[in-house]
């Protein structure tokens, strides 16, 4: 046999929900006064505790030889301490611009129909730019990678000035 808990016989909550005050309650007897209340006064502010903050490594001793891996750089690419680029980085740096350049050159090729309303260059000739922009892109990108080895780094980024003269040269200059 299920049992269902019943309510006590004492509880003092109707069936409507609305409690009723216990007896000797004076708000409940007819009194009008409000029960006074403690006073709260403020407390002082709690000061946060300190959080354990993560232990710092130790400093390496002078005597210690560092070893640096690549070229750290700064702001604007510029090195970081004693660390001066070497002529491959310069190389690198002026594949990066070029390609930046033979980019832009084949956006403003490929769009300038559209925007002013014209002739366009033609099919072969959008084409032509367009994979003269990938191979100077992927070019650089050989370049640029750390595990590039040099020599091939320094093929990759010798390619860029061929490939953009490459461009001008059919395209531009006819």
């Amino acid at each position: 046999m299920t049992r269902h808990a019943a309510l006590p016989p004492e509880d003092p909550t109707p069936p409507d929900g609305l409690p009723t005050p216990p007896a000797g309650d004076p708000v409940a007897e007819g009194f009008t006064e409000e029960p006074t209340w403690p006073e709260v006064r403020p407390q002082a502010p709690v000061e946060p505790t300190p959080t354990a903050t993560p232990r710092r490594l130790q400093a390496v001793p002078d005597s210690y030889p560092t070893v640096v891996t690549g070229v750290r750089t700064g702001a604007f690419g510029r090195p970081i301490g004693k660390h001066r680029p070497t002529a491959l980085h310069r190389l690198v740096e002026v594949a990066r611009v070029l390609t930046g350049g033979l980019m832009v050159l084949t956006v403003v090729v490929a769009v300038a129909p559209f925007v002013l309303g014209a002739v366009g260059p033609g099919v072969g000739v959008i084409a032509g730019h367009v994979v003269g922009a990938l191979v100077a892109l992927a070019a650089t990108g050989i370049a640029a990678w750390r595990r590039t080895p040099v020599w091939a780094a320094t093929v990759a980024a010798l390619v860029v000035p061929l490939d953009v003269l490459a461009v001008l040269a059919v395209f531009w200059w006819r």
